[in-house]
């Protein structure tokens, strides 16, 4: 059999190109889990799924260098003098600047550790600095969370300890709205002993020995609710204002068993005698340019705490009532030098006007002794900083940066 195939010449065939406008696409990919910088690494828990429950503790705790033990106390490297900052802002979130237990591990974006911070920063944390940076939306339209959570072990169950957090965003295209709520039930329960033996030169072979067991019991109960606005002015200026308020309560209970040198029972108790809380206002604008290196930032916030707690031991009882009043100011503008090079100059401000009460009473057999002390407090500390950045390779850069307060 023959199998025959026809061929055809068309001829020459011209194509006329045509554009077709399409919306704008957006490219997302996603970060390292860790970043080094010149003087910082990053860690983007937003991306380690398994950094997305509990609170900032269990966060810091998967952070390198970074340790928090039973009673939330944070260190760094091994030392506890280190600085906490939420959003490049002295930590409000809990009992003091270095608690962190009131932050939910669902809302915080990254963990910055500074190891050696440039005279950008003021001297508070000589060990370094822990800068928490919260989450903002990124996706446009409306999205949100809602996220339950509960603990149980051998001292507490669930009803003692749980939470939930609620958040939510809005993404227009002037306009991001965010906010979130937060509540948290904590328990701890610490139980232990400690003994301690003093020999004493004068007189000879004199011994005084200390021994007794402990427990504490510590119930902790904190809300925060936040809510913020960026608006896009163009593409390269954005202003944003937020209102943040927290609130943090405790109530514990300290027993001590003392087994020398004379046997006996005594009980602390201590927890807040108001609701306390702690209050911000926050108002920032960016200014970026076509180089990502050149950058202007101004930042103005004021705080009001309130701060009431009240310590007993038998009839002694000293109660402390607190109001902290804060404005920090902070400016900064960087500029690139070459590819290599950049500096970032700047000022900030930070003013303090703070008022304490502590009354007190002392019970000795029958004898009472009572009093009041008035403390306040004003500061202000008005900082210059200038600071160059040189890239030497890809792997070393240095920073030199001199600070004047």
């Amino acid at each position: 059999s023959f199998r025959g195939e026809r061929v055809k010449d068309l001829g020459t065939i011209k194509l006329v190109p045509t554009s077709l406008e399409l919306e704008a696409i957006k490219v997302i990919d996603k970060k390292p889990i860790f970043e080094f910088e010149t003087d910082k690494m990053v860690y983007n828990s937003s991306e380690d799924i398994i950094s997305d429950s509990g609170t900032a503790e269990d966060v810091l705790n998967k952070v390198p260098m970074v340790t928090v033990d039973q009673d939330g106390a944070v260190e760094l490297r091994g030392n506890p003098n280190v600085k906490i900052l939420v959003n490049g802002r002295p930590n409000r979130t809990g009992e003091g600047g270095k608690s962190v237990d009131n932050i939910p591990a669902s809302l915080i974006d990254k963990v910055e550790v500074i190891t050696s911070p440039s005279a950008k920063y003021d001297p508070d944390g000589m060990a370094g600095i822990i800068n928490i940076v919260l989450k903002k939306g990124k996706y446009e339209g409306l999205n949100g969370s809602l996220k339950i959570n509960g603990k149980s072990n051998e001292n507490a169950g669930m009803g003692d300890m749980n939470g939930f957090t609620a958040y939510g965003n809005y993404k227009g295209e002037k306009w991001n709205l965010y906010s979130s709520v937060n509540l948290n039930n904590r328990l701890r329960i610490m139980e232990g002993d400690r003994q301690v033996i003093t020999t004493y030169i004068t007189p000879p072979d004199s011994i005084a020995y200390i021994d007794f067991n402990f427990l504490n019991n510590s119930d902790r109960l904190g809300n925060s609710f936040k809510f913020g606005a960026d608006y896009s002015i163009n593409e390269h200026l954005i202003v944003n204002g937020e209102i943040n308020y927290d609130q943090h309560l405790h109530d514990g209970v300290n027993t001590q068993e003392l087994i020398l040198p004379i046997p006996g029972t005594k009980k602390i108790n201590d927890g807040d005698v108001d609701d306390n809380y702690d209050v911000e206002g926050y108002f920032d604008i960016n200014q970026t340019f076509d180089n990502p290196d050149r950058e202007f930032n101004f930042s103005l916030s004021y705080d009001y705490q309130k701060d009431n707690e009240s310590e007993s031991l038998d009839l002694d009882t000293t109660t402390l009532f607190q109001d902290i009043n804060g404005i920090n100011i902070d400016l900064s503008y960087k500029h690139p030098l070459n590819e290599k090079s950049k500096v970032e100059l700047g000022y900030d401000g930070k003013i303090n006007d703070n008022t304490e009460i502590m009354n007190f009473q002392i019970t000795d057999a029958s004898n009472i002794f009572k009093g009041e002390n008035t403390f306040g407090y004003k500061r202000s500390i008005h900082g210059l900083f200038l600071e160059y950045d040189y890239k030497l390779n890809d792997k070393f850069s240095i920073k030199p940066s001199i600070r004047y307060e």
